[in-house]
């Protein structure tokens, strides 16, 4: 199975952090590959935005930390899957094409399993958490989707959902009632994998509420693949 990515959307590295968030908020996008000198020097995602929004960082692009860019040879499901897990990375780059964990899994033929088999216990925040205060959680457990909870789910607050608050009110200093999607997506613990992922597909998301306590996200199906294949 090939799987297909999208063009490369790129930015200088003497670009700064403030300006690549506007501009992964006006394409919609959750990463920007990072060119200096005409080569690829990284990829800055929805990850390094947090971090360095945390710490009210101005730096320029070629002085942050950024994503490996993982290039690869193949477009097989395998070797895509095999490359994103082994460098610890959501996307990989293969010729002039860039491919994500979404284009993976929106792809992918899972079976009728449980979806209950890969989720996790969700971390949770209320709607007067403070978005500041959600960025830290974020950040500490290297995670981008967080319930959002007053007794029943009410919404879920995810990195993008921030990035493009912040492009618009250039703040973060709000509780994430005001950020958050109040849409909350949920599914019960015997949904299949298969309909679990017709449903992310259909609302374009990257996290899907399981049970009102649980969560799984696209990084979860992949590492399902991963294991599938087991891919040494």
């Amino acid at each position: 199975m090939q799987i297909n990515g999208s063009k490369i959307i790129s930015i200088s590295c003497e670009s700064t952090i403030h300006e690549a968030i506007f501009f992964m908020a006006r394409n919609n996008i959750r990463r920007i590959v990072v060119y200096c000198n005409n080569k690829i020097y990284g990829i800055f995602t929805v990850d390094e935005a947090l971090r360095n929004l945390l710490f009210k960082s101005e730096a320029r692009l070629r002085d942050v930390e950024l994503k490996k860019a993982v290039k690869i040879s193949s477009t097989d499901v395998v070797h895509v899957v095999k490359s994103m897990v082994e460098n610890g990375v959501d996307s990989v780059i293969y010729d002039d094409k860039i491919i994500t964990e979404k284009d993976v899994v929106f792809s992918y033929d899972f079976p009728k399993v449980n979806v209950n088999n890969i989720a996790k216990e969700a971390l949770q925040i209320t709607p007067y958490t403070n978005v500041i205060s959600a960025i830290e959680i974020m950040v500490k457990n290297g995670i981008r989707h967080l319930p959002v909870i007053e007794k029943e789910p009410v919404g879920m607050l995810s990195a993008r959902d921030i990035l493009y608050y912040y492009a618009q009110k250039y703040t973060v200093d709000v509780p994430v009632m005001d950020v958050m999607n109040p849409h909350l997506i949920c599914v019960n613990e015997n949904y299949p994998m298969s309909e679990a992922v017709k449903v992310m597909k259909e609302y374009n998301i990257g996290s899907l509420c399981i049970n009102k306590n649980k969560i799984v996200t696209l990084r979860d199906f992949i590492r399902y693949i991963f294991t599938t294949f087991q891919i040494k």
